[in-house]
Formats: structure tokens, C-alpha cells, sequence
């Protein structure tokens, strides 16, 4: 998903990327810090006192979105990195909560991270006073306690992607029952928070001399708006998986020849196996979310089984192709599904 992030390091088993936009948020955050404070201090220290606000602002963001990752996993969540950017971080999980409670767990940790944050730095900054620098320290400590809580706050209101609109997301699919709706209703208020903050943009653009604040307010309303509506598309993706059999991927790619579905016949699945390149088995008769996460881990080949016993090897890329014609609305016929097992010569072209 963020091709341009670069691996920093790894925290119990979870790789912590920095994407390249995170240098504009750096950039941002020391000019904010020298401005603030160099008519007091002078413009060198205050930058100094910048760069050292931008590390422990970084850091505290950091310590956000691993507090949902230690709690994902906590609860059986499989995740597979945090990626800090501009607009702050992103926990990327292989599979997605089973309760709503484990839902607003993960959710709402983060924030509480946040707000813990701004309280430690909130007590650094005022036992500070008798410490060598210990006015700069004050000041520096100060804001940062400042912007942790800003940042609580703001992730706290109820719109998805934000931390808030997960918390909704999780009350709502307690109260109807219904993972999918919850996730698009969270969604439609994201998208609403995003149009909102880029109204206000506007506003300020038109009536204000404070452009840079404009600019940043049109930005993070229009990732808002973005991100909500990519959710939205991904919970009807995640429909569209869950109503899926394999058996029916591999009938769709039966249907359309030009994409092609070639399977390995089982001997040659025996054999990769019986040789130690034990591949991942998924039913053929299992959803196709299932065959997908199967994927994961690098594994570009899946063994598929027929009540346990091998029929076939399929590749990721020609799963992808048959998911590509899902989404444009392509269905197998049924007479197709009826015979697509793995096992015959048609299958293992």
C-alpha cells in the first residue's frame, strides 16, 4: 500500500515504516515549534528546540499506533506494520476484528496512548523549571502535551478513518448486528467530516490571511474524504469475498478465457510438497477471503483440496485477474460451478 515507505525497524515481530511524506509533517511541525518560540528565545534555539519537539512528537505518534498494534495482537489480530505519514500513522492488519468489543479495544487505545502522552509531557514541562534549560524544556514540553491531547481529541471524533469512527463503527455493529453496515456508516460520516474540514479550508483561504493553515485544513479534509470513501469500497469488496466460493473464482476464470485460470493438477502439488515447499491448503468449497489471506506472507501459490485431498495448484496473479472481474460484476455461470473442481483436465491446463 505505501510503496515509498522505508523499513525503520522491528517491534515484536511488527516492521515500523517511514513513508516520505512524513518529511513534510517533520518539516511542519519544527517550523510551528521555531515560530512559536523564537521572539522569546532567539531563532537558533528555538530551532533546536524544534527539531527536539519534531523527534518527540514523531515518537508519541509512534507510541499511537503501537498501542493499536500490541493491542491487536493481544487479541489474535495478525498485523503486519505500522507505517508513520504525513497525516500521522497507519496499522496495517491482515484480518479485521470478530467482536465488536475486540473492535473498540483497538480502537480506542489509541487515543488513550495519546492522551497519556500529553500527560506525561504535561508533568515534565511543569517540574521543569529548576533543570538546566529548564524554561526551553518547559515550553517544548508544554506544547507537546498540548498537541497530544489536540491529537486525542481529533481522533476520537466518530468518522471513519479516524480513531473515533471506528469506536462508532464498533457501537454500531453491537447495536445492529451488522459488521458491514457499521463500517459504512462510519464511512458515510468520514466522508462528511472530510468535506466539513475542506469547507472550512475554504473559508480560510477566502477570508483569512493564514494560507498555510488553509492549505493544511483542504488537505487533511480531502485525505478524510479520500480514505472514508476507500473504506466504504473495501466493506463492499469484503461483502463480495465473503459471498464468494473458490470453486466460483475458479468457474469465473472457466467463463472468460482471456484471463485464463491454469491449475497445477495435484500430482505436481504432491510433489512440491513431498519436496519441502509445503504450501498453504485452502477448501475449494471455503470463500474466497479465505484463498486471499492464504496469500499473505509472500506465498504466491496456494494448494486447493477437495474434502483434504489435493486437486490443484493456483498462482495469486490469476486470482487476482478473476477478482479484478468480480469487481467490474462478473458472475460464473452455474453450469460452470457445477464442474469447476480442480481435479479434471479442463482445470489443470
Amino acid at each position: 500500500m505505501f510503496s515509498r515507505a522505508i523499513r525503520l525497524l522491528s517491534i515484536r515481530g511488527i516492521d515500523v515504516r517511514l513513508d516520505l511524506t512524513l518529511v513534510v509533517l517533520a518539516a511542519l511541525v519544527v517550523w510551528t515549534f521555531t515560530v512559536r518560540f523564537a521572539p522569546e528565545h532567539g531563532t537558533l534555539p528555538a530551532a533546536t528546540m524544534g527539531l527536539v519537539g519534531m523527534v518527540l512528537f514523531l515518537g508519541s505518534i509512534l507510541a499511537h499506533e503501537l498501542a493499536h498494534a500490541l493491542e491487536a495482537t493481544h487479541r489474535g489480530i495478525e498485523v503486519e506494520s505500522i507505517t508513520l505519514l504525513i497525516f500521522g500513522g497507519v496499522t496495517q492488519m491482515h484480518a479485521h476484528s470478530t467482536r465488536p468489543r475486540d473492535e473498540f479495544a483497538v480502537a480506542a487505545v489509541g487515543p488513550f496512548v495519546s492522551l497519556l502522552c500529553g500527560a506525561i509531557f504535561g508533568l515534565i514541562g511543569a517540574y521543569a523549571d529548576g533543570w538546566a534549560y529548564g524554561a526551553e524544556t518547559a515550553r517544548v514540553m508544554g506544547l507537546l502535551a498540548l498537541l497530544n491531547v489536540l491529537l486525542a481529541v481529533f481522533n476520537l471524533v466518530p468518522g471513519a478513518p479516524l480513531d473515533g469512527g471506528r469506536v462508532l463503527r464498533a457501537g454500531l455493529w453491537a447495536l445492529l448486528g451488522d459488521r458491514s453496515r457499521a463500517i459504512r456508516i462510519a464511512a458515510r460520516c468520514g466522508q462528511a467530516l472530510g468535506l466539513a474540514i475542506v469547507g472550512y479550508g475554504v473559508v480560510l483561504a477566502v477570508r483569512s490571511p493564514a494560507l498555510i493553515a488553509a492549505v493544511w485544513f483542504l488537505a487533511i479534509g480531502s485525505f478524510l474524504f479520500w480514505a472514508a470513501g476507500s473504506e466504504h469500497r473495501m466493506s463492499r469488496l469484503d461483502d463480495l469475498y465473503t459471498a464468494t466460493s473458490v470453486r466460483e473464482v475458479i468457474a469465473l476464470g472457466r467463463d472468460h478465457p482471456a484471463t485464463s485460470f491454469p491449475l497445477v493438477p495435484a500430482s505436481a502439488a504432491e510433489q512440491d510438497a513431498a519436496s519441502g515447499g509445503a504450501l498453504p491448503r485452502v477448501e475449494i468449497d471455503a470463500d474466497l477471503h479465505t484463498l486471499v489471506e492464504a496469500f499473505q506472507h509472500d506465498h504466491a501459490r496456494v494448494l486447493l483440496t477437495d474434502q483434504g485431498q489435493p486437486v490443484g495448484v493456483v498462482e495469486e496473479r490469476y486470482v487476482a485477474r478473476a477478482v479484478a472481474l468480480l469487481r467490474r460484476g462478473a458472475r460464473p455461470t452455474p453450469a460452470t460451478v457445477d464442474t469447476a473442481t480442480a481435479g479434471d483436465d479442463e482445470g489443470s491446463r
